[in-house]
């Protein structure tokens, strides 16, 4: 598992000790120690201890079990929240879904690997989510063994109140030690293939934007962390962004994982062309001149900067104020010329989507 270890945390921050509350300094010493009966018991001793601490009052807790063999997930992480103080920590570990599929490819054929890690990622992950199917998962499977990739536990955290403030393997299994930050989000979540994004519309109005899933569960949450360890790439989007699903990367490579978007246009909140959608995150990047420009306008489907073919942000930024400006004078000339533009660029260029 050793290219995990250095593949996996890519862009993650790195905790530093040096200020850390003693207890938690003492837990990674200890969890770092080769592995044997004295190591499990004091892991098991500490866990049972930072959890003995009434509610709100806690500056520490080590998850009780791994992450994988915790069948509600979320109610763990909302009363971890709980039981913190403002900035308290939570140190969490889990098997990742990188872990479980290079243990398949590394014991069996490559053609037998493909089979069975099918098959275990259809139970395992596919089974446990959806309602027809969890019941069924849950009764035949004794002890739970769900799977989760990387990104889909950060998301949780950011959901459930929490700030990741570093992520490493230790030893083969992938920890992460969070601070608690906030209340827990409110909003349901659900599995199904089109997702709702929040986005800034006309007049800084929010609305939900629909488009095919393309990312991890829960994984929207981590835009704030992604950007500040990832920063962003030509075209706006963030440089390897391990949110997005390899099914993901096929849907967007070819745009139709936006094509739910015309549920939005029929409603009236956006059109073909026009400015993207942003969310807040990426709103607040812009200038305050730009910002105000482009909600002068509704969102579209079809954004001026692959008619510019621009790249970094402040070219986007200038590729949105030439469009926005000529909108506002003559709207329906601009639109028609930049459609041309844009479908121009996406079937003679093959510009795509990222």
């Amino acid at each position: 598992m050793e290219y995990l270890s250095r593949e996996e945390p890519q862009h993650a921050p790195k905790f530093d000790l040096v200020n850390a509350p003693l207890e938690l300094q003492e837990l990674i010493r200890v969890a770092y120690m080769p592995r044997g009966e004295e190591r499990s018991k004091w892991l098991n001793d500490f866990a049972a201890k930072t959890w003995s601490v009434p509610d709100g009052e806690a500056e520490l807790l080590f998850a009780e079990d791994h992450l994988n063999a915790i069948r509600y997930v979320n109610r763990y992480l909302r009363k971890s929240n709980e039981k913190l103080k403002q900035n308290g920590y939570l140190v969490v570990a889990f098997d990742t879904a990188a872990k479980r599929r290079a243990q398949f490819f590394s014991k069996y054929p490559r053609f037998l690997a493909e089979f069975l890690y099918f098959n275990d990622f259809l139970w395992h992950r596919v089974c446990p989510k959806l309602a027809l199917t969890r019941r069924f998962y849950y009764f035949c499977t004794k002890k739970v063994r769900k799977v989760f990739p990387r990104p889909e536990i950060l998301g949780r955290l950011y959901y459930c109140g929490f700030d990741v403030v570093s992520e490493q393997y230790i030893h083969d299994r992938y920890c992460v030690i969070a601070q608690k930050r906030r209340h827990p989000a409110e909003e349901h979540r659900h599995y199904g293939p089109i997702v709702k994004l929040n986005r800034v519309g006309k007049n800084g109005e929010l609305f939900w934007v629909y488009k095919f899933r393309t990312m991890y569960a829960y994984a929207d949450y981590l835009q704030t962390y992604v950007y500040e360890n990832n920063k962003l790439q030509e075209g706006g989007k963030f440089k390897d962004d391990y949110r997005v699903t390899t099914w993901g990367r096929f849907l967007r490579k070819f745009w139709l994982d936006e094509l739910p978007m015309f549920i939005n246009v029929f409603k009236g909140q956006m059109k073909i062309v026009g400015v993207r959608p942003l969310s807040q995150q990426y709103y607040s990047l812009y200038s305050p001149e730009i910002q105000q420009l482009r909600i002068k306008t509704k969102p579209g489907m079809l954004p001026p900067l692959y008619a510019d073919e621009m790249g970094t942000l402040e070219q986007i930024q200038e590729s949105e104020r030439r469009y926005c400006e000529a909108y506002l004078k003559h709207p329906f000339r601009t639109d028609w010329k930049y459609f041309w533009k844009i479908l121009s660029s996406i079937v003679i260029k093959r510009k795509h989507s990222n």
